[in-house]
């Protein structure tokens, strides 16, 4: 008697579900901490960047978001990143994967003391 085509793919299906939990339960617990990673939002308000200080952990996005009526940058101190945000606009997200202290200022407002500072944690 010849067995149906569905009755063997189900059997098929079975025996692959059954390697592949067995290779799961085998392969033991691992150390590296399974998380979410955050999104952060700074305000470019008032020629300040509010918080001018940020602390994020590692993998984490900082956006900077202009709510000014003036445009401004958000321009690393040292090689990172660049952008203009004009008033009700928004920079695209910056990540940031690795610990440290990022600091960056305004362009055309760092006189002023627009300056602010991104500091990474583990």
């Amino acid at each position: 008697m010849a067995r149906s085509p569905v009755r063997s793919l189900l059997r098929l299906f079975a025996a692959l579900l059954t390697v592949v939990s067995l290779g799961a339960l085998t392969a033991g617990p691992t150390t590296a901490e399974s998380r979410t990673f955050a999104s952060h939002t700074v305000a470019m308000a008032n020629f300040r960047f509010v918080p001018q200080t940020v602390t994020v952990r590692a993998g984490d996005t900082v956006t900077w978001v202009n709510t000014s009526g003036s445009t401004h940058t958000t321009t690393s101190d040292s090689p990172g990143w660049n952008f203009l945000v004009a008033p009700g606009q928004a920079s695209p997200p910056v990540s940031f994967p690795t610990p440290g202290t990022f600091r960056y200022h305004c362009t055309p407002h760092e006189g002023l003391g627009m300056t602010g500072t991104v500091t990474v944690t583990q």
